[in-house]
């Protein structure tokens, strides 16, 4: 198991097959500023709730189905260049609490929560956000430059 932060293991941002032919040397695929600010986010979040949070990013390392909500690599089924994932930029996530109720944390919240907040996850590199009506399930943000009015997360639409 690789740690990348207090938060998340290289695995979750990787798919199975990138961590078995790279290993440890895969999280050089992976933006640590994006690391830093998922991160960020889940302790934020944490504070604001007053509760543990799980946030899952991939989850085939324990035998759960996302395999493709971190890096996508060429050849892939999900891979498009012009993806924040195909660099290692993006990530996808979704939230619950961790306090064994299984209770899920609303997309939407999370959303709201960083709009609410976004000078605070611009200045830790995020710079983009899906729309919450294209990732009803999931938050995808990252860290692709765009011309942004300084303080503001650009919220893109995923076609």
């Amino acid at each position: 198991m690789s740690r990348l932060s207090e938060k998340f293991i290289l695995e979750e941002y990787v798919s199975e097959q990138v961590f078995n032919k790279y290993g440890d040397k895969a999280a050089r695929f992976i933006c640590g500023t994006l690391v830093k600010a998922s991160t960020q986010l889940v302790l934020d979040l944490e504070a604001h709730y007053e509760r543990e949070i799980s946030c899952t990013i991939n989850n085939w390392k324990w035998g759960g189905p996302r395999i493709a909500s971190g890096l996508r690599m060429i050849g892939t089924h999900y891979y498009s260049i012009t993806s924040a994932h195909a660099w290692g930029k993006g990530d996808d996530k979704q939230f619950a609490f961790k306090d064994g109720k299984k209770e899920t944390l609303p997309t939407k919240d999370v959303y709201q929560f960083i709009l609410d907040n976004q000078e605070h996850y611009y200045n830790l590199g995020i710079r983009r956000m899906e729309h919450i009506d294209d990732a009803p399930t999931w938050i995808h943000w990252d860290t692709i430059m765009t011309p942004n009015p300084i303080g503001e997360i650009r919220i893109v639409r995923a076609k």
